[in-house]
């Protein structure tokens, strides 16, 4: 049996050290910023620009934006790809409607993969406000998913279901359902933990129980449960959230959304970057 000596062991102890310490600073997770926190008119790819370059500046690694503002580019991807590779941010995903997926998720996914992107953010109205369902709408809009889960998959990208406040009513209730009916390989999500807080929900038990479903959790507080409002100044914040991605080593994108359209507000998101960091550690 070959025996190692006292230098030879502390040598190799030594380097699984660093790899161990390298492999957890690697798996932290990522922060990205949701472009709409900023005033852009639909469809203007060209303004969208200056606003990545703002978000990289702020300490951003990611964004992820409504599909309408980089639609203009599909048929001619390649220079834009170049453009938003020059802003040294990943493309995390583009946000949709679930109601535009059977007219136009394949053309979406194509133009989408060719620019970089790597989700797309489905988003759908809860199946009942109070969380109350019956199995049979579960399952048909898990199956939905699944089908455009495959179209999704065809293109190289991941398809991540978001929610808005219904679908944690009731513990949890629809997002749990959609989670234990629909096919890991296909359908994945994206929590919006601000929406889930609204609802009733429990994002952070989300979490924990199905970390490796989880590609991003948007982040937004709220006061009195309707005014958006900067983090770490509303009614809730994100402590145990970030105790579950401790205890599970999630390290999916952290993904700072504040507002959009009128309610943009775009000076929140160098502050919400400070509170990231302090909360999350990232």
């Amino acid at each position: 049996m070959h025996k190692l000596n006292r230098r030879t062991f502390l040598g190799t102890a030594a380097a699984a050290s660093l790899t161990w310490r390298s492999m957890a600073q690697a798996l932290k997770p990522r922060v990205g910023c949701q472009a709409n926190g900023f005033v852009t008119r639909t469809g203007d790819f060209e303004a969208l620009l200056p606003v990545l370059r703002t978000i990289a500046s702020l300490g951003y690694a990611g964004f992820e934006c409504n599909n309408h503002l980089v639609q203009s580019q599909f048929a001619n991807p390649a220079e834009a790809h170049k453009k938003i590779q020059a802003t040294g941010l990943e493309f995390i995903g583009m946000h949709m409607s679930m109601n535009e997926a059977d007219s136009s998720l394949d053309a979406i996914c194509a133009g989408g993969a060719a620019l970089g992107c790597r989700n797309i953010v489905m988003s759908a109205a809860g199946l009942s406000p109070a969380g109350v369902f019956t199995p049979d709408a579960l399952a048909e809009k898990a199956a939905h998913l699944e089908r455009y889960g495959k179209i999704c998959k065809a293109h190289g990208i991941t398809l991540a279901y978001h929610n808005h406040m219904p679908e944690f009513a009731n513990h949890n209730a629809e997002m749990q359902g959609l989670a234990d009916r629909t096919n890991p390989e296909l359908v994945s999500f994206l929590m919006d933990a601000g929406h889930a807080y609204q609802g009733g929900g429990d994002p952070a038990e989300f979490l924990r129980r199905n970390p490796r479903r989880l590609v991003g959790c948007h982040l937004k507080t709220f006061r009195n449960k309707t005014e958006q409002v900067p983090l770490g100044q509303g009614d809730f914040g994100f402590e145990y959230l970030a105790a579950a991605i401790r205890s599970t080593g999630w390290h999916g994108w952290l993904i700072d959304e504040e507002g959009g359209g009128k309610t943009a507000d775009s000076a929140a998101v160098g502050p919400d970057r400070a509170y990231i960091h302090r909360i999350f550690g990232v």
